[in-house]
């Protein structure tokens, strides 16, 4: 696949979310990705339902553009096709826990004996070192473990869970953001890295605007009840007469102004920088204002009108949303088995863009093990002794 990652080529050990994410970025960029599972049961996300051909619909989301290879890591034919394979690679991208790649015999020491210029990228919950290093965790525990849950939900509420698992999805864009970075510096100087991803420490890297309020001595950083997460009136949601739900974004006085004037209530302007008692008389003002309309009547006063508003649109109407399909971020990717299936294209624009489909599991594995040197004759072995599948 062309593309400004063309000759990169990516070992890809992940499962589930994070790493597949991250290898399907580099895929998307041109790279040559081969996802190498285990033979027994592969990428287990493969086999959760809800199932499209077949196939679960969650794998075919995460895997396109790639190549699928078994390879049995526990047996020592599979470590051994493994590392002859290094030399014709410039990535690793690996999920499992701290130390298990070392006790396989593949790890980043390793690695690197046989080819200095390899890029590394461990992806963990909570990174290589520190006291929780060893724990296991889902995206639930690193947002907690971070601060960021705490901040979620309304006043005086229990911590919301977020729409999307930040810590999962943060961590997959910060791995490909540390393998680029990697591979500019080795290009250069054939210098490689462990590149040592923490899912908990992409959770806290979200927060730095929070850390400059706390250090300049806004030393509450409670849910509800900071600008950014419900406690300015003025960057808010609101329930309309319809009981739909619209967003208001007019934080600068520009847009709270033109707001008021086009909702006729100018003497609001007065409350913009209020606090105390002043916000929460606002909000109540806010709050039975846009009562007083329908979401559409709202949309038909407001929208196009410069005030950074907008209606809470369901995933299925953002799906449809013209200006999602404008940009492309909607397209169908074919399911290996004669079906198509709408994918979720990735943020940044290049050029013309050509999708494959995900891979049927084990379906390049006789092309790697060529590439590897394993002889055709060898084949049958490797596959009777559970090394391939």
């Amino acid at each position: 696949m062309a593309g400004p990652l063309s000759g990169v080529r990516v070992l890809d050990l992940s499962r589930l979310l994070p790493g597949p994410y991250c290898t399907m970025l580099l895929a998307d960029l041109g790279a040559e990705v081969i996802k190498i599972e285990d033979p027994d049961q592969g990428d287990y996300i493969r086999w959760l339902p809800p199932y499209i051909d077949g196939v679960g619909a969650k794998f075919l989301a995460l895997n396109r553009n790639k190549r699928s290879a078994t390879l049995n890591l526990k047996t020592d034919a599979g470590r051994e096709i493994f590392l002859n394979l290094l030399p014709r690679y410039d990535v690793v991208v690996e999920s499992f826990r701290p130390g298990v790649m070392d006790k396989l015999g593949i790890g980043y020491s390793t690695a690197a004996g046989i080819k200095p210029g390899i890029i590394y990228c461990s992806l963990t919950g909570y990174g290589q070192n520190g006291p929780y290093a060893d724990r296991a965790g889902h995206d639930i525990n690193y947002i907690a473990t971070s601060g960021l849950l705490a901040m979620t939900g309304v006043k005086d509420g229990l911590p919301v869970l977020p729409g999307i698992p930040i810590g999962d999805m943060s961590g997959a864009l910060f791995a490909a953001l540390g393998i680029l970075a990697a591979l500019m510096e080795s290009r250069g100087t054939g210098r490689g890295r462990h590149v040592d991803i923490s899912l908990s420490d992409s959770a806290f890297a979200m927060l730095p605007m929070n850390l400059a309020d706390y250090t300049a001595g806004l030393k509450e950083q409670e849910r509800g009840k900071n600008d950014l997460n419900g406690g300015n009136p003025c960057y808010g949601v609101y329930e309309t007469a319809d009981s739909k739900f619209v967003c208001l974004g007019a934080i600068e006085p520009k847009f709270f102004k033109k707001f008021c004037a086009l909702a006729g209530k100018s003497e609001l302007e007065v409350l913009h920088h209020g606090t105390g008692n002043d916000r929460e008389k606002l909000e109540a003002e806010l709050t039975a204002l846009f009562k007083t309309r329908s979401a559409a009547e709202w949309i038909d006063l407001l929208e196009g009108a410069d005030v950074c508003f907008g209606p809470v649109k369901s995933f299925a109407e953002a799906l449809d949303d013209p200006q999602i399909r404008a940009r492309g971020l909607a397209f169908e990717v074919p399911t290996g088995k004669g079906g198509v299936m709408p994918q979720m294209g990735a943020p940044f624009k290049m050029s013309d863009d050509a999708h494959s489909a995900p891979p049927g599991f084990g379906e390049h594995t006789s092309i790697l093990l060529a590439e590897a040197g394993v002889p055709a004759e060898s084949i049958d072995k490797l596959r009777s002794e559970g090394v391939i599948k």
